[in-house]
């Protein structure tokens, strides 16, 4: 270790104690002096006093570091305890806890981990200094809310990993790792749409609605556009933005889900799913510069932020669409696969990108495997774009369905242009 190095372990602990220290210091700057809480000085001392620590340990072992912290733990329970007397007292630990925080973080400084102490520094300081914002987010959250994030944490954390990750059933197609993870990811991003929904504030109208509800379902966005069309039909251009702006994320959406499964096929899907994004939402944004003179839709809801019930039962279409992908590649080939991926995608379009993404595993290994991918998937997302149509015009009205049908099918061609030029380009 030369001095340099020395040098920076010793500056990010400081850091990280006196930037904790500070934000502790002026939470309680209206306290009389003497009875206030550990502030900067305490808390720059405890980080130095680890990297001291986390030093010793390439000359002494690790001994030293384990007998201070265990003496440090010893003060600051102490002191917890001891402050617990007092009638006025604050029953939260907090600064307890962010003092032995810091103490780690200098010590993680001290055996040369500054990245860790430093990230480590940074979201202990903003967590403390968020306390009014995380209490106010409590406050917000509702029951359901909590449980589907739990719902989903568990399935996340204990269920997946425990998936195998290997091939059964014919041709090995049915991963129950990869089937899994695709209920997380399809989960994660209809939580995530209905946070930043819930963020935002409903009253943004029915571009928000499509945008963020794409991310859970642009199907579902067309099912409760055409719901709400029937009931003010005058609103049908506005709500024609809604889906052509769900469609524009469903294909970035769909791209997301390849990258994560089958990162091989990024490249051949790359440019059609960017092409078909784009016009949609360059349509959504033309609908609803027309819709600005029409009456306006009201406040709209994206349902329930807990996706794993739907994303489960879609595993029943992909199990279908894998092993009839499966077989009708092996007596079909690639036409059979594109033709299987059009069903799917009728039915769902995360079940045909599951779909194709598990069956063309080895895409990587070969260009055209890669272009047959492509094929299918474009196939599956222009498949799911009719079906949406005839959602829009027979659930809904004719306007919104001829409106709907601009980007809906106009990004599928968009799709299919680039899929054909990047062919015809290609090497």
């Amino acid at each position: 270790m030369d001095d340099l190095d020395l040098y920076l372990r010793l500056a990010v602990a400081l850091a990280v104690g006196v930037g904790v220290g500070i934000e502790r210091g002026w939470k309680q700057r209206d306290e009389v002096e003497g009875e206030r809480q550990a502030g900067v000085r305490t808390f720059a001392l405890l980080a130095l006093l680890g990297a001291a620590a986390g030093l010793t340990v390439a000359p002494a072992g690790a001994w030293p570091l384990a007998a201070t912290a265990l003496g440090v733990s010893a003060l600051i329970v102490t002191l917890y305890f001891t402050s617990q007397r007092e009638d006025r007292a604050d029953r939260g630990a907090t600064t307890e806890t962010a003092a032995l925080l810091t103490f780690v973080a200098g010590a993680l400084a001290g055996l040369g981990e500054v990245l860790a102490a430093g990230v480590i520094g940074a979201l202990m300081i903003a967590l403390l200094d968020f306390k009014d914002e995380l209490h106010a987010l409590l406050r917000r959250i509702k029951a359901f809310e909590l449980t589907a994030a739990v719902k989903l944490l568990l399935v996340a954390a204990v269920l997946l990993p425990a998936m195998p990750n290997r091939g059964y059933g014919p041709g090995g197609v049915l991963n129950p790792y990869a089937l899994l993870w695709a209920v997380v990811i399809i989960g994660t991003l209809g939580l995530l749409g209905y946070v930043a929904f819930k963020v935002a504030g409903p009253q943004r109208g029915a571009l928000l609605f499509g945008f963020i509800g794409g991310f859970m379902s642009s199907t579902g966005v067309t099912l409760n556009a055409a719901q709400e069309v029937r009931q003010r039909g005058e609103a049908a251009t506005l709500f024609a933005a809604a889906v052509s702006a769900a469609q524009a994320v469903m294909f970035l959406r769909t791209a997301l889900l390849i990258t994560a499964l089958n990162a091989g096929l990024l490249p051949h899907i790359a440019a059609p799913t960017i092409a078909g994004s784009f016009v949609a939402a360059a349509v959504a944004a033309f609908l609803f510069l027309r819709a600005r003179a029409e009456p306006g839709a009201s406040a709209l809801s994206v349902g329930s932020p807990d996706q794993l019930k739907t994303a489960f039962a879609f595993i029943a279409v992909v199990v279908v669409a894998l092993l009839a992908g499966h077989y009708a590649q092996l007596y079909g080939g690639e036409f059979g696969m594109i033709a299987s991926a059009i069903v799917a995608g009728g039915v769902d379009v995360d079940a045909a990108t599951v779909s194709v993404s598990t069956i063309f595993a080895g895409a990587t290994s070969g260009e055209s495997v890669g272009a047959g991918a492509a094929v299918a998937m474009i196939a599956a997302l222009s498949a799911n774009s009719a079906v949406k149509v005839g959602i829009a015009y027979f659930r809904g009205s004719a306007a919104l369905g001829w409106r709907a049908a601009i980007g809906l099918i106009g990004s599928a061609l968009a799709a299919i242009i680039a899929l054909v030029a990047q062919h015809l380009l290609g090497p």
